[in-house]
């Protein structure tokens, strides 16, 4: 016998063998039974309740309304009633939207990280020199760290413009990202 012929026989048993070894799985939910609940210890039971009794009223509308709050003090914010979600996608959108720059993001503490430069130059891309200079010159943007947090409340969600340290800025570069995030995110609101 031939030495591919053999090799042709013994893979044609062992691809009808692999059924033995490999079953089909596609009627296993025929044959599955429901598992009952799992037993929570009585201890877990009462955080449970506790943390249900402590519920924060989240409104439930997707509000298109955006107020500028000045308490003064370092305490500028933005307002607008809807849900933490909503509101993150719509921070994020604006930020996009005006390209600044998103370093990073962490939605489980609600802050965005982002560089902001109030002075931005547009770069023009014309000449061969417009090209020189950009490649030796140093970079016409000096952009800084800010961080945007959002933070749930009674009336909506508040979005804050904070320094790396994570302090509140009312005055300076802090308010003009605040205002372009005000303007940005009206214009979205409008259209």
């Amino acid at each position: 016998m031939k030495p591919i012929k053999l090799i042709v026989i013994l893979s044609l048993i062992l691809v009808t063998a692999c059924g033995r070894f490999f079953p089909d799985k596609e009627k296993d939910y025929v044959y599955s039974r429901e598992t009952p609940p799992l037993e929570i210890p009585p201890e877990m039971q009462a955080d449970k309740l506790a943390a249900e009794s402590e519920e924060i009223a989240v409104p439930a509308t997707l509000s298109k309304a955006i107020q500028f709050i000045d308490e003064g003090e370092n305490n500028t914010y933005l307002r607008i009633n809807s849900p933490f979600a909503h509101i993150w996608r719509v921070v994020g959108k604006a930020l996009t939207e005006r390209s600044i720059e998103i370093t990073d993001k962490n939605r489980s503490i609600a802050t965005y990280y982002v560089q902001y430069d109030p002075e931005v130059q547009v770069v023009t891309d014309g000449s061969f020199a417009d090209e020189f200079v950009f490649f030796f010159a140093g970079d016409a943007n000096q952009e800084l760290p800010y961080q945007v947090f959002l933070m749930d409340t009674e009336l909506g969600t508040a979005i804050f413009v904070q320094d790396q340290l994570g302090n509140n800025l009312s005055e300076g570069d802090g308010l003009k990202l605040l205002n372009l995030l005000y303007d940005t995110i009206k214009q979205d609101f409008e259209r």
